[in-house]
């Protein structure tokens, strides 16, 4: 008998209960555990008839099925059902008609998927590379000093947290401040992230101490710090917050909005980790107004964005909340063949956004989501940063670094500064 593969499992399942529906109950949802195995709930009473069925259903999933007994779960044989039945991470099924539900319970990477958490804030930025090395933490750096000499006070926050990078970028070693994020998500677990710890979370950047405005930062570890991988293990854990399950998503909009209200910024820009992981799935989904998506022209980075992308497009859940606040950069562009890369890079963005996120249009449905190859307001029209051997060895920190390069930095980064700008302000003054 041939094996039966992870990616083939869900769909048989969905086929099984698409052909067998009259003999099911309405709106079953499907489980499919930590290991890709499967069981359904249904919504009715246990049926003597459905032993056939769950026979049927146990053979055709092979070694990702659970037994024929268990392959059926049915709300009397679970204490507390109603929290997978009503559980937030329940999505439709798409074009499943009666509806089927799926309940994926996986270890990382639901947040993808989630709802964006709705709360008043001052405009957000997140920063984010599905690689590394794209130039993404140059590059929020080099923004924020533009914001601030542009009289805006700006609030930078490292949530990195696997790779810190942002915080060192922006302080010498002796202006870090006391304590970081993973030091607030610790002590946030036993009750003890005060008013005084955040007061010691924030220090200021002497990168802007000549211009009009302020860049506050917040690192991730702080200048204490003695046991960062012994945090950084348990800050991602859901949480009891009196008599409520706080996720670590719901934990980190807090921490944003009460260092927003300590620091009352004109913007925010956070530094997400690349790579799918949880914290950039929240970074990049549910936290922030405008996304700026790092990409070098390579097929392996596009590859990495497809895996993505084709998540999205595949369960379009919540996908119209955030995908209009998506915005390609083209990192790194080289001095040899701008044009030429900077024209292959659109191409092969448009043809992922195309494939995946881009809806197909009429002549009458000018409402749906899609853009012109050309069009440079799209999320897929790439913003370039070009390469340059001055910031080889970026180093904002050293003196009159900014004056000495001023012309390479706005050769180089001036297209990406104004047009972030006017994405996440609406304004922009050089």
């Amino acid at each position: 008998m041939n094996k039966v593969r992870f990616q083939d499992a869900l769909n048989k399942a969905i086929q099984f209960i698409k052909e067998n529906d009259a003999l099911l109950s309405q709106k079953p949802i499907i489980i499919r555990d930590i290991y890709g195995c499967i069981n359904v709930i249904l919504q009715c009473k246990k049926n003597r008839n459905h032993k056939a069925l769950a026979d049927q259903l146990f053979k055709s999933l092979g070694s990702f099925a659970y037994s024929a007994d268990s392959i059926f779960v049915y709300p009397e044989d679970l204490f507390a059902i109603d929290s997978l039945i009503n559980s937030p991470d329940k999505i439709k099924i798409p074009e499943t008609n009666p509806a089927i539900y799926l309940l994926d319970r996986q270890v990382t990477g639901q947040d993808w998927l989630r709802q964006p958490i709705q709360d008043e804030h001052p405009p957000r930025a997140t920063l984010f590379g599905i690689k590394g090395g794209v130039g993404r933490s140059t590059a929020l750096a080099i923004w924020a000093w533009d914001l601030a000499k542009q009289g805006k006070k700006v609030l930078v926050v490292d949530l990195d947290l696997e790779s810190p990078g942002i915080g060192q970028i922006l302080l010498p070693q002796e202006q870090l401040p006391d304590f970081g994020v993973v030091d607030w998500l610790v002590e946030e677990a036993v009750g003890q992230a005060d008013d005084s710890l955040l007061r010691d979370m924030v220090a200021t950047s002497p990168l802007a101490e000549t211009a009009e405005g302020v860049i506050r930062v917040v690192t991730a570890a702080g200048s204490k710090e003695q046991d960062y991988i012994a945090k950084l293990s348990r800050v991602y854990m859901d949480i009891n917050q009196n008599g409520e399950i706080l996720d670590f998503a719901h934990r980190l909009a807090q921490l944003l909005q009460q260092l927003e209200a300590q620091e009352k910024p004109d913007i925010v820009l956070l530094d997400s980790r690349a790579g799918i992981h949880d914290i950039a799935a929240i970074a990049v989904t549910r936290l922030t107004d405008m996304a700026f998506l790092f990409a070098i022209n390579t097929p392996q980075t596009w590859q990495a964005y497809r895996y993505l992308f084709s998540h999205w497009q595949k369960w379009n859940i919540n996908l119209a909340a955030f995908r209009e606040n998506l915005k390609i950069v083209a990192g790194m562009v080289p001095e040899l063949g701008r044009e030429d890369y900077i024209s292959r890079c659109r191409e092969s963005a448009y043809d992922l956004f195309l494939d995946t996120i881009y809806e197909e249009t009429t002549a009458e449905e000018l409402d749906r989501f899609n853009f012109a190859p050309g069009d440079n307001s799209a999320p897929h029209f790439p913003v370039e940063v070009l390469w340059n051997i001055t910031f080889q060895e970026f180093n904002p920190q050293s003196e009159d670094y900014f004056r000495i390069n001023r012309a390479q930095l706005s050769a180089c980064y001036g297209n990406f500064l104004q047009t972030a700008t006017q994405l996440v302000l609406g304004e922009y003054s050089s």
